[in-house]
């Protein structure tokens, strides 16, 4: 019985505090297998982006977990406000700056491409590699890692997300 009274008391110290318990529920197949699917575009979109590079002679980008925490942040906030942009005003977070600071990236080089609509990997990064800034991101030989994210608003707009990278200490 104490235990059970210290975990009350424990949650009742946590909500006090104004701490956030996490809820964790089972998601449904449906939620699952769209979760797999963008997880699946995301990883395809990376090969592309590293295939590009190779094409050009440029190593190829490596994974960041904090690069891709802001890629999921600014997707999410891109599908939350229905906006596809770089800075998003109404945002807790708005700039890549912010972003970067937020996660504890620091940088020394850092860029973002976005992109709305298109319906597979092949596509976004064609879209990407067409416009003249979105393919000097990619082709900049002054990054070396990345994240990417995709996001779909309640409309079903997908936004796409990819932070580009090199830590300060790396230059």
């Amino acid at each position: 019985m104490s235990e059970l009274r210290f975990l009350a008391f424990a949650l009742a110290a946590l909500v006090a505090a104004g701490c956030v318990v996490p809820v964790v529920s089972d998601p449904s197949p449906a939620s699952e297998a769209a979760g797999l699917r963008r997880a699946s575009t995301e990883s395809r979109i990376f090969d592309l982006i590293n295939a590009e590079r190779r094409r050009q002679g440029l190593p190829a980008l490596l994974y960041n977990e904090q690069l891709n925490e802001m890629a999921v942040i600014q997707a999410r906030n891109m599908a939350r406000f229905q906006q596809m942009a770089h800075v998003l005003p109404q945002a807790n977070l708005p700039t890549l700056g912010d972003r970067a600071r937020y996660v504890a990236y620091s940088f020394g080089r850092l860029a973002e491409n976005v992109a709305l609509g298109y319906p597979d990997a092949e596509t976004v990064v064609q879209g990407w590699m067409t416009s003249k800034g979105h393919r000097a991101n990619i082709l900049n030989a002054d990054v070396e890692e990345t994240g990417i994210a995709i996001a779909r608003s309640s409309a079903g707009g997908l936004y796409y997300c990819q932070v580009f990278g090199r830590r300060l200490n790396s230059l």
